[in-house]
């Protein structure tokens, strides 16, 4: 089964309000979502290991799965696109995370308040670790729908 990139650029852009990412020219927008979307890949591969395979056509701007994966319904492409789109989330999160400003910002900052730099730094990074929980979970729930049970060591 082949799923296009856009197809999973598309569902991470409308479940996120970035206008500086939507202002950017095409290819620029392109490369970062690219990135983000390697990087979920990359991330749910091990955690449906059972249920298929992926592999990357960057020539072809697809993404490759087997090992089951062909016998898919449209359903199941969706919720695939869904999780992978969450993993896309997890990774343009972390830059906002670790920006430099938010971090000089808690150093220097004596009154923490509800409306201080470093609460805003707090939430950003709780929010993150929501979001990989988040994503960690649909990949987990997905291989246990869709994998096969019987090769657990129980």
């Amino acid at each position: 089964m082949d799923v296009a990139f856009d197809v999973f650029t598309e569902a991470f852009l409308q479940k996120i309000t970035e206008y500086d990412l939507l202002e950017l020219e095409q290819p620029q927008r392109g490369q970062l979502t690219d990135s983000y979307l390697m990087r979920a890949l990359s991330e749910l591969a091990p955690l449906c290991g059972d249920c298929f395979t992926i592999s990357v056509d960057t020539e072809h701007r697809k993404a490759v799965f087997g090992g089951g994966a062909e016998s898919w319904d449209a359903l199941a492409t969706i919720e695939i696109v869904n999780i992978v789109s969450e993993g896309m989330i997890v990774h343009w999160l972390k830059p906002y995370v670790n920006r430099q400003e938010s971090l000089e910002n808690v150093v220097s900052t004596r009154d923490f308040t509800t409306y201080s730099p470093a609460e805003l730094l707090n939430r950003l990074g709780a929010r993150h670790k929501m979001a990989m929980r988040d994503f960690k979970q649909m990949a987990f729930e997905y291989s246990y729908a869709h994998g096969d049970l019987t090769r657990l060591h129980l």
